[in-house]
């Protein structure tokens, strides 16, 4: 009884000028179309969270939208009957929703709270008629996050597809939008776990009418909390110079009180004149003045002298100090800026010794989970700000995601506060181990790396929580997650949920 069309490639969709009429014309192609596209997605969002600066501007589409589930008796109906071709009015008995949130708790209505399968949202929203730059600018639309598969349609045309919660995804929309003029955002959002997804779950459907009602499915899970679902963090737009500032890669290399060498990567997104595109890399310190600068390279090194490095809470009168960089690339006559926080310190083990700047450090904190009263796992910045205060309250300097990533505004707090963090995947309870468990999980830990890469809380990456690495296939998923580590910078240890050794003629399961 559930959605029968197959799982997408999770990779970003791009709609930019070229290429608006050829997905215009596949519009009107089967609900299939998204899967068959995922092969020749164009160019690819930053992974950057979208901030404001001289050259870029954001714009919230946060706020209340409509909503509505799929017919129980008829999963796919939305995509059969083109709902995302016209406000979700117009096709049915809508309610308001509020984005960012979970929606099983908002309503009194046990068959939303409980609902498996296709969500559907929108919302109007005006673009600005100055962000129409022909050949000049671009334009991008990114959700913070959405549970699990999500399909996104701008003005009837599929943008962007993406599989898997609690991790951003983004696609340029350039020539999907209306200038101007209103536009409609449609979004549809399944929750349906499988032995597949990351993380597992089981569709139950029983065949025994004497026990339950004719159609009667629901979602089993392995995991010990709720499977929340919807559009969990904020969505915006956003929008940079046709040659613009797509990732950077920030690496403390040495750091003592003398000097500290931070390495840098900048990549850079349409620049065919290589020739022609120039980098500049500024260090500020918290008053904004200039600490250390590299000109005319994308990559490099700054070396800072006399520099406060971050500490974690207890460790230093003064934790959780961030500098600012100030990246800037130029070409095609137009420049970029994009600021990025950086704290300046080292992690490594040594013997039995997690070290921090060299100095041992203990943790004291806890695993927690992002869930609250009525908004589920949305984003609530008053409840993020409240958990610090009794993070400090109890004494603690650390947490772990347990178990999956959080939002990106928890961690811009424990990077300014100075709490360290186990830094987990979504792979919890994993029970089987084929190669699209492989992948999904390569693609998980890719993203999760990609976006955490340079905060300084993030000590550890969690591979996975209480797998049954016991299985056949077990120990090759977890040892292929961790060939990602060089993309991870060299300052952060690995974990994998207080995995057991295993020996031949042993069970065993993390825990």
């Amino acid at each position: 009884m559930l959605a029968t069309q197959p799982r997408v490639d999770s990779r970003k969709r791009s709609v930019g000028r070229e290429d608006s009429n050829a997905v215009r014309r596949q519009a009107d192609a089967r609900p299939l179309f998204l899967a068959a596209l995922s092969g020749c997605y164009g160019h690819a969002a930053s992974v950057l969270y979208p901030r404001e600066s001289e050259s870029r501007e954001v714009k919230s589409l946060d706020g209340v939208w409509n909503f509505r589930l799929s017919s129980h008796w008829d999963p796919d109906e939305g995509f059969n009957n083109k709902w995302f071709q016209q406000p979700l009015s117009q096709t049915g008995p809508v309610i308001p929703m509020p984005v960012p949130s979970s929606f099983n708790d908002v309503t009194q209505n046990k068959t939303v709270r409980d609902f498996v399968g296709w969500a559907w949202y929108d919302v109007e929203f005006f673009a600005p008629a100055h962000w129409d730059r022909p050949n000049q600018g671009r334009v991008f639309l990114r959700f913070g996050s959405a549970h699990y598969e999500a399909r996104v349609y701008l003005n009837g045309l599929p943008v962007a597809a993406h599989v898997g919660g609690h991790l951003p995804f983004a696609a340029e929309v350039t020539g999907a939008l209306h200038y101007g003029r209103k536009n409609l955002l449609t979004v549809a959002v399944n929750n349906t776990l499988s032995e597949e997804t990351i993380p597992p779950g089981a569709v139950f459907q029983p065949d025994d009418p004497n026990r339950y009602p004719a159609g009667y499915y629901r979602l089993d899970v392995p995991f010990d909390f709720f499977n929340y679902a919807g559009i969990h963090r904020s969505v915006v737009l956003f929008t940079t110079p046709a040659v613009y500032i797509d990732d950077v890669l920030l690496e403390t290399r040495n750091a003592t009180e003398e000097m500290a060498v931070v390495d840098f990567k900048l990549q850079v997104a349409n620049a065919g004149w290589a020739a022609m595109t120039k980098c500049k890399v500024t260090l500020l310190d918290d008053q904004g003045r200039e600490f250390a600068s590299s000109t005319r390279a994308c990559n490099g090194s700054l070396v800072v002298h006399r520099p406060k490095l971050w500490w974690p809470v207890g460790m230093h009168s003064e934790p959780g100090y961030l500098y600012t960089a100030k990246l800037e690339v130029t070409g095609l006559g137009a420049s970029d800026v994009f600021y990025q926080k950086v704290g300046l310190r080292t992690v490594r083990v040594a013997g039995k010794q997690l070290l921090i700047n060299d100095k041992p450090f203990y943790l004291l904190g806890f695993g927690k989970h992002e869930d609250s009263d009525i908004r589920g796992k949305g984003l609530d910045l008053a409840l993020v700000v409240k958990d610090f205060n009794l993070i400090h309250w109890l004494g603690a300097n650390s947490f772990r995601t347990s178990h999956y990533p959080y939002a990106e505004e928890i961690m811009d707090q424990a990077d300014a506060q100075g709490i360290a963090v186990i830094d987990e995947s979504p792979a919890v309870d994993l029970r089987s181990f084929d190669d699209a468990m492989l992948e999904q999980h390569k693609e998980r830990m890719q993203e999760l790396v990609l976006r955490d890469r340079n905060r300084p809380s993030v000590i550890l990456w969690s591979l996975a929580n209480e797998p049954e690495s016991n299985k056949p296939g077990g120990r090759i998923v977890l040892r292929e997650a961790r060939r990602l580590r060089p993309q991870a910078g060299p300052h952060a240890a690995r974990h994998c949920g207080a995995q057991p050794e295993v020996r031949p003629g042993q069970g065993g399961k993390g825990t």
